[in-house]
């Protein structure tokens, strides 16, 4: 990729929307709230404003000085980037609130920056930021949901639900061994069809699909051609929206010698244009899937709250009000692809990704020879999927024939 090529002016993209877009507030977690919902004069029908007071107060925060001169922080900005700070630096709730106090007194008067860790907390949620609890078994066979919400310990191996202090042996009621941290999906595609501008993006895959058959956007992919051929009344509508998953690990410590690995789920959407699609204001979090060790092949026990909700988005829908053309609509989604390694891919699937059957795609016809002294498998085969004519069967011919000169070369 040119590193020059910053504005996809080949893809559709034109450059006041660029600079629209990057003079937006430098905070990430800033770019989140105001690339979601946009603002709250985006909204167009009062009767919506009604039945969101609560929401639309909220989003006149994101504009509201922290005083009355103040003109570098908004109140959502300060509590966002103080609560940022927090979390990264690992302090307690109760020095939390005395450093809230302590500003409260320190700036001017009128200031809005809230006292408590409740206060934060209980504002941010209006945004749908905050994640739903999910106690997990320690062995990762279950989670403590739906019927068997309130169960002590695992139906499956026995585990106690809660951890046990190492010293007395004794079971510490109230403390988890294991927490999935979910964040539902189902209100945030709601507010991202409470703005306008997004609406409109969502659907510029609806006009530009690629003439001259190169591949731009998704759009342009056979995938996508399958989908509209499969499920036309999906392809009518442009606002549907079409996922992509992608799933892996990572060292949350940054630190090589902990072995600790925490996997985050993430959701791409796909209808957006190729210069929005990627970046991380519209990249969505769904799961956090926590340690030490990695899921393995249990890790659809953890994607159950969010398979469990795709499937009701593609089954039944959802009823949306977009804002675009001040009606509701009831939104489908449909997961077209899954972006990871190919140890997740197996996780994900199902499937064995080594030893003598590793192809997924092959099976029992993997190509698989067992080297006896390097103990371990080699895969061999490849030129089998080329057509008879193919010119990279002939390179064989020819290496051959190079080493029949050589050795009548040396016996000269």
């Amino acid at each position: 990729m040119d590193s020059t090529y910053t504005i996809w002016f080949h893809h559709g993209e034109i450059e006041d929307i660029t600079k629209t877009i990057t003079q937006v507030n430098s905070s990430d977690a800033f770019n989140l709230i105001t690339r979601a919902y946009m603002g709250a004069n985006h909204y167009a029908s009062t009767s919506q404003e009604r039945r969101d007071n609560d929401f639309t107060q909220s989003l006149e925060d994101v504009e509201t000085p922290l005083y009355p001169s103040c003109a570098k922080y908004t109140k959502m900005f300060a509590i966002v980037a103080l609560y940022k700070h927090k979390v990264m630096n690992g302090w307690t709730d109760n020095s939390f609130d005395g450093l809230l106090e302590m500003l409260g007194d320190m700036l001017l008067e009128h200031n809005v920056i809230l006292k408590s860790i409740y206060s934060v907390r209980k504002f941010i949620k209006e945004f749908d930021l905050g994640y739903d609890k999910i106690h997990a078994c320690v062995n990762d066979c279950c989670l403590f949901r739906k019927e068997i919400k309130n169960l002590q310990s695992c139906p499956k191996c026995g585990s106690s639900r809660w951890k046990v202090d190492e010293r007395t042996k004794k079971i510490r009621k109230g403390v988890p061994t294991k927490v999935l941290r979910y964040f539902p999906i189902i209100p945030r595609f709601e507010r991202m069809f409470k703005s306008p501008k997004m609406v409109e993006e969502l659907q510029w895959h609806f006009k530009h699909k690629s003439e001259d058959g190169k591949m731009r956007h998704p759009v342009d992919s056979v995938t996508w051609d399958l989908v509209n051929y499969k499920w036309p009344a999906f392809a009518e509508d442009p606002r549907y929206l079409r996922l992509g998953l992608a799933a892996d690990g990572f060292n949350p410590f940054s630190n090589m010698s902990t072995t600790y690995r925490c996997w985050p789920v993430i959701l791409v959407t796909y209808n957006l244009p190729p210069w929005l699609c990627r970046k991380k204001e519209n990249i969505m979090l769904t799961l956090l899937i926590p340690g030490p060790k990695q899921p393995g092949r249990d890790i659809d026990v953890y994607l159950q709250p969010l398979i469990e909700d795709l499937q009701e988005l593609w089954n039944n829908g959802v009823n949306v009000y977009d804002s675009y053309t001040n009606s509701y609509f009831n939104l489908r989604v449909i997961l077209m692809w899954t972006i990871n390694d190919f140890p997740t891919y197996g996780n994900l699937y199902g499937c064995t990704t080594k030893g003598k059957v590793a192809c997924s795609l092959c099976g029992d016809k993997t190509n698989a020879h067992w080297l006896k002294f390097s103990r371990k498998f080699c895969y061999m085969g490849h030129r089998r999927f080329l057509s008879l004519t193919h010119p990279f069967r002939e390179k064989k011919k020819k290496r051959l024939s190079l080493m029949e000169r050589k050795k009548r070369e040396e016996a000269l």
